[in-house]
């Protein structure tokens, strides 16, 4: 029996990808050419609480023929929990949303070195220049004060920085500044742009989910390699009980980190495509 032509594999994307803008070891440009490289046919970068990558790694697309979405992973919290939430899609000149970025910066400097302070309580001899030469002109992150650990010989690996002093309840944890998911969603929107929660199934239930869906959450990070494919099952039921968005990516660092391979997650281009349509809508 003649067999005709092998179908094409499905585009796939990656859209949570991280660079030296924030805590990331590949600048924004070196991202792309590597997600071309590994023949993704579009991406985001989602730094940190920034788009100071955005301008290069939008360039680099477009040199590359890869579909770009303007991206950024923003903090929020409530009482004991830390809650990441990915933006896409909005206008990254927006005032209102680029004074927001200003007072993560302020508060990200101020904590690198409240951290850097507690360290030192707890008999670490580590000052804010050797935090300084990992984040250069990013601003820190307890990745960051993680490398400044491993580089001083004070931890063996950066897992050990947060397992002895970094994570929630360690001696050198400091809380970020107070911003609700709310108020995130508020910005964001007013910006032309949609937010998705990212990583979900590491922590958050779908009562919290359902809730911040009625104040404003677009969609969820279904795809992710923290998410067992049990997880995955149950994000997917509840986005299609709730209308909500999905979307996915390999939480890419570089070389050298935790998550050192992009494109490892099958996010389908189509999600790329109806974030872009909701935000057009």
């Amino acid at each position: 029996m003649t067999r005709g032509p092998r179908a094409a594999p499905p585009a796939r994307v990656d859209l949570h990808l991280h660079s030296t803008a924030s805590d990331g070891t590949l600048t924004p440009a070196a991202v792309v050419r590597r997600a071309a490289e590994a023949g993704l046919a579009g991406l985001s970068l989602t730094d940190h609480d920034t788009t100071a990558g955005i301008d290069e790694a939008r360039g680099e697309a477009q040199r590359r023929g890869v579909a770009f979405v303007v991206g950024a992973e923003l903090s929020a919290n409530e009482p004991g929990s830390s809650v990441h939430l990915l933006a896409y899609g909005f206008d990254s000149a927006d005032g209102n949303l680029q004074a927001f970025f200003t007072r993560y910066d302020e508060d990200r400097r101020a904590r690198g070195r409240a951290m850097v302070d507690r360290l030192r309580a707890e008999g670490v001899e580590l000052s804010y220049e050797d935090v300084e030469a990992q984040h250069g002109d990013a601003a820190p992150t307890r990745a960051h004060v993680a490398r400044a650990l491993v580089a001083g010989a004070h931890v063996s690996r950066e897992e050990e920085a947060f397992e002895r002093y970094l994570s929630r309840g360690g001696p050198a944890f400091v809380e970020k500044r107070e911003v609700v998911p709310a108020e995130v969603f508020e910005v964001v929107h007013r910006a032309g742009g949609v937010v998705l929660l990212a990583h979900p199934g590491r922590m958050f239930g779908p009562g919290r989910v359902r809730r911040w869906a009625a104040e404003g959450l677009d969609g969820i990070e279904v795809f992710h390699p923290a998410n067992s494919a049990a997880t995955r099952s149950r994000l997917r039921a509840l986005v299609k009980e709730l209308g909500l968005l999905e979307s996915g990516g390999s939480d890419f660092h570089g070389p050298g980190t935790r998550r050192s391979e992009l494109g490892t997650e099958p996010v389908p281009a189509r999600w790329m495509e109806e974030i872009l349509e909701r935000c057009r809508g």
